[in-house]
């Protein structure tokens, strides 16, 4: 009779507390920025001759509510991948083969989904910044590296911009032995190799690769992942309380909520 192995889950409880820590650090607060009337109503938008700080607040309520909700889903992506590599039993695990069971399969599709989304969370943040600085650039043609290398060149004192691109631009290389550096490079990397080539959940030899062979994600992109998503949160954060200044600014001055 063939002894049964011991259970071991493809990530452990100490880095699930890791993961948990990074994505709950940074918190978006937005519960009170509407412009509240009478009976739990509030205004949701304005036309017509209006003041156009009163229409840059209606832009930024859209804005924030959007990203407040992909935010959220994002990290719930996350952490289902989490809840699903903790179900995946690391003996069954074969990285030279594609035979991924249920549990693993279903983890790289939060995986991926997680990845999509922190992308989207980068443009969200430059969506933002143009806004909050007036830069004019057409929401349609936002890219959030162009948008945060023209901000480092300006003299902009309460957002350190040469701090975010330093961290966008740090190199990626998959022979690195620092899990923490060159993490959003990684994440391009990998997000790009979705939408170019195959899935990374599957273990390619070929050439379409430059390296000629790529193997399957493992779980530390999920740390990766949920690293990047606690730089983009604190971002967010920052820009998203400068704002709700701003907000609370224009409501003040304006006369026709007074």
């Amino acid at each position: 009779m063939k002894k049964l192995e011991k259970f071991f889950p493809m990530i452990n409880e100490e880095e699930k507390i890791t993961v948990e820590k990074l994505i709950n650090e940074h918190k978006i607060k937005i519960d009170n920025f509407h412009i509240h009337l009478e009976q739990n109503r509030y205004i949701s938008a304005v036309f017509g001759n209006v003041d156009i700080k009163i229409k840059k607040v209606f832009k930024y309520n859209h804005f924030l509510e959007s990203i407040n909700d992909l935010s959220h889903k994002t990290k719930m992506s996350i952490e289902k991948c989490v809840e699903a590599y903790q179900n995946t039993d690391i003996n069954d695990f074969n990285l030279m083969e594609n035979k991924i069971s249920k549990k693993e399969n279903e983890a790289y599709y939060y995986m991926e989904n997680a990845l999509f989304r922190e992308v989207i969370l980068w443009d969200s943040l430059a969506q933002l910044y143009n806004l909050y600085y007036d830069m004019g650039i057409d929401v349609d043609k936002i890219y959030y590296k162009k948008v945060i290398e023209k901000l480092s060149l300006k003299n902009i004192k309460e957002i350190d911009f040469d701090q975010i691109l330093k961290y966008l631009k740090e190199p990626y290389s998959i022979n690195e032995k620092d899990i923490d550096k060159g993490i959003h490079e990684c994440i391009s990397h990998f997000r790009n190799q979705m939408t170019h080539r195959f899935s990374i959940a599957i273990t390619a030899f070929s050439e379409n690769t430059e390296e000629s062979a790529t193997l399957r994600a493992m779980p530390d992109l999920l740390y990766k992942i949920a690293k990047d998503y606690n730089i983009v949160q604190k971002y967010l954060v920052q820009i998203i309380e400068m704002i709700l200044e701003e907000i609370n600014q224009i409501l003040q001055e304006s006369s026709l909520f007074n």
